[in-house]
């Protein structure tokens, strides 16, 4: 026998529908934030840039054992510091890897345990991940404070449960986009495109979730853009320096105590 549904209860199934949708999609619109001239969201919800002179050059998805070694390499070479978002999988996988990233100097942020995206998941999903992932960082003696979800996706959820850790969204106002880039050369330019004061540089210390050759793309880029930092006066600096500067940025130095070039 057919069931016939009142108009009210069709409407109010139709209202939380439509209410979990905003839930899950809406928040993701931060993401649309790179293309804006926004620093963050009242209250510290997400942020795209900082403030001051600096630039903060960020590195997704390691830990890795054949590539964070040469990025840190590199890093040190041009006297360049970051902040490493690394996924709890990794952090599980090579434990080590993280405290040479600390020791060189960098900040460490979260980038959840499992590279998935956010949009569609439950809640418990989203804070189980997180939970993992914090979990890998705290044996590793790393209390990060900040969260950059897989692919930038935010949901509800993502807030939600980034706001109950006590930890600030990070995403990116410029990109290399190396994963798709032809060459270092295509890197360099859409990274110089947006390298502004204050702005956060998205990048990649990992070809696992890449194309092969993706990192190697991405570091042939690093010598003209540390050089452009040094043209336009920018300094280099993590991502807490960023936020909160305490005066104005220390000229880069290389790992030889000179003026990098």
């Amino acid at each position: 026998m057919a069931v016939k549904l009142l108009p009210g209860v069709v409407a109010g199934a139709g209202a939380v529908v439509g209410a979990a949708a905003v839930g899950q999609w809406v928040p993701s619109v931060v993401a649309l934030g790179q293309w804006t001239t926004w620093r963050a969201v009242p209250g510290g919800w997400c942020r795209w840039r900082g403030q001051g002179a600096g630039v903060a050059l960020t590195f997704d998805d390691g830990p890795d054992p054949v590539w964070t070694p040469v990025v840190l390499d590199v890093l040190a070479r041009l006297g360049l510091p970051a902040t490493f978002f690394c996924l709890g999988s990794h952090v599980d996988a090579w434990p080590g890897l993280v405290g040479t990233v600390v020791e060189a100097g960098h900040a460490v942020g979260t980038h959840g345990y499992h590279h998935r995206h956010h949009l569609g998941r439950p809640p418990w999903w989203v804070v189980r991940d997180l939970d993992a992932s914090l979990a890998a960082l705290d044996r590793v003696g790393v209390q990060p404070r900040w969260f950059r979800p897989p692919y930038g996706q935010v949901s509800g959820p993502t807030l939600v449960a980034a706001r109950s850790h006590r930890l600030e969204l990070a995403l990116w106002s410029a990109w290399g986009r190396e994963w798709a880039a032809p060459d270092a050369g295509a890197v360099a330019t859409r990274l110089l495109a947006s390298l502004v004061p204050g702005a956060i540089v998205l990048l990649h210390d990992s070809d696992r979730l890449s194309p092969p050759g993706s990192v190697a793309r991405m570091l042939d880029a690093l010598g003209p853009l540390a050089d452009e930092l040094d043209r336009r006066g920018l300094a280099a600096v993590t991502l807490d320096e960023l936020v909160s500067p305490a005066g104005s940025p220390a000229p880069r130095t290389s790992e030889n105590g000179g003026r990098s070039r």
